[in-house]
């Protein structure tokens, strides 16, 4: 049983000052099945007992089966429960992560919001035992461990009842009253059976709330990583938090299409939107197969990067093969726009190398895994001046590219923000080698 401590819910207070005992004689742990009937035929007590523990299931099953938050699930188990028993105050508590249980739900007959405390003596035992606890008179058989929730609270008649699926515990319900010998073995029974049932709807509302939470998971991930860079992170591999974390080298690259501003004011919108999104289509699935990060769309513009969250060696040789790779497959749609009769587009891009920090930005509920710094910066000012066609490089991606790119040196670019122009360079296409010229040479 993880560490005791103070735990809060609308009021709810369990108190965990009690000091754990051997309390085996003391109290009474049982969880009984159902007899087989020929054990019972002879015996009405126990099969009205039988009788009133199917009925009741079948009902709190009736209730609960569509409901599907957490929260809501756990109230309405817990107002069944005081249908059956006649408890003055009870609390559903659940395991959270960090292995403490936590109050979800309360509820006191006499309606009031007062606070409830619990004893973690007999919580703590019948959650180590994994068994239905029953005391006629706490105060009594617990006079030795001088529980303080106990006499502060006058809990004289207690259960306790552990929601187990498949051997973990998920939590435990607890119920007691002030009245002696307010609950019988019946009772214990009775609630066992509804808290085993109350289990299997809580771990599937769980399990369905988790099954969604990582259906969204993948589907944002999936907008913005490769598939196997995605799957990495959704299976737990490869790990993505909320704020900004250092990355010392990342490569950043920018594009958009020239002259669409003046394209656009000839056009329809709703062409221009589906334009937009075969082109998007396009250079998306091109960033994907070079394992590169999808940024963000901004107007007609892309922006991506190699380096985060899975870094390569060869990161800047991945920007800029894409790059080409985009030219290559912005020319094969621009033939078939021109085959129709539609002006071809025009893109250029800028890359640049150097450290930025990565990380999801936002607020709770819209987040954006996106690179902040000088690099992500400079990557940008240099696609504004790329003409149609470059693929424009900075000084500290060329020295990484290992001489597999033929390029040509333009005149220093004076940028916004930085002391003194830039070397840039235009990138024209991946140096062919002899091997690769003899096979095309072949061909």
């Amino acid at each position: 049983v993880p560490p005791p401590r103070p735990m809060t819910l609308a009021g709810t207070r369990v108190d965990m000052l009690d000091s754990a005992r051997a309390i085996e004689r003391q109290i009474n742990a049982k969880t009984k099945g159902f007899v087989p009937f020929d054990q019972v035929a002879h015996d009405p007590g126990q099969l009205r007992l039988d009788y009133e523990r199917l009925r009741i299931t079948w009902e709190l099953a009736r209730e609960i089966a569509m409901e599907r938050d957490i929260d809501q699930l756990l109230d309405k188990i817990l107002r069944a429960l005081f249908k059956f028993v006649k408890a003055d105050r009870g609390v559903i508590m659940l395991r959270e992560a960090d292995g403490t249980l936590q109050p979800r739900a309360a509820q006191r007959r006499d309606g009031t919001d007062a606070p409830i405390e619990v004893s973690s003596t007999i919580l703590n035992h019948a959650i180590a035992e994994k068994a239905s606890v029953l005391t006629h008179d706490a105060s009594s058989d617990f006079a030795a461990s001088k529980g303080k929730s106990m006499i502060l609270n006058r809990i004289s008649s207690a259960m306790v009842v552990p929601l187990v699926h498949e051997q973990e515990v998920l939590g435990a319900v607890w119920l007691d009253s002030p009245a002696l010998a307010q609950f019988q073995q019946k009772d214990l029974e009775v609630i066992t059976t509804v808290a085993n049932q109350a289990a299997i709807f809580i771990e599937n509302t769980l399990l369905a709330k988790k099954i969604e939470q990582e259906i969204i998971n993948r589907e944002r991930f999936s907008r913005l990583l490769s598939p196997n860079v995605a799957e990495q992170v959704l299976s737990g591999k490869l790990e993505v938090k909320k704020g900004g974390i250092h990355v010392p080298e990342a490569t950043v690259f920018n594009s958009d299409i020239r002259g669409f501003t003046r394209m656009s004011e000839g056009t329809s919108a709703e062409l221009m939107v589906e334009l937009l999104n075969e082109y998007f289509e396009l250079m998306v699935e091109t960033i994907f197969k070079f394992e590169g990060t999808l940024d963000k769309f901004m107007g007609d513009g892309i922006m991506a990067f190699w380096g985060a969250p899975v870094s390569h060696t060869d990161d800047a040789v991945r920007g800029v093969s894409c790059a080409l790779e985009q030219m290559e497959v912005l020319g094969r749609f621009n033939r078939k726009r021109m085959e129709i009769g539609t002006p071809p587009l025009a893109i250029g891009m800028g890359i640049h190398t150097g450290s930025l920090v990565a990380g999801y930005v936002g607020s709770s509920k819209a987040l954006s895994y996106t690179v902040i710094g000088d690099t992500a910066n400079t990557s940008a000012r240099l696609c504004g001046i790329a003409a149609a066609g470059q693929v424009i490089v900075s000084e500290q991606t060329l020295g990484l590219l290992n001489n597999r790119f033929e390029f040509e040196e333009l005149p220093p670019a004076a940028l916004k923000g930085k002391e003194r122009p830039l070397r840039i360079f235009n990138v024209i296409r991946e140096r062919v080698s002899a091997s690769q010229a003899h096979i095309r040479s072949a061909e």
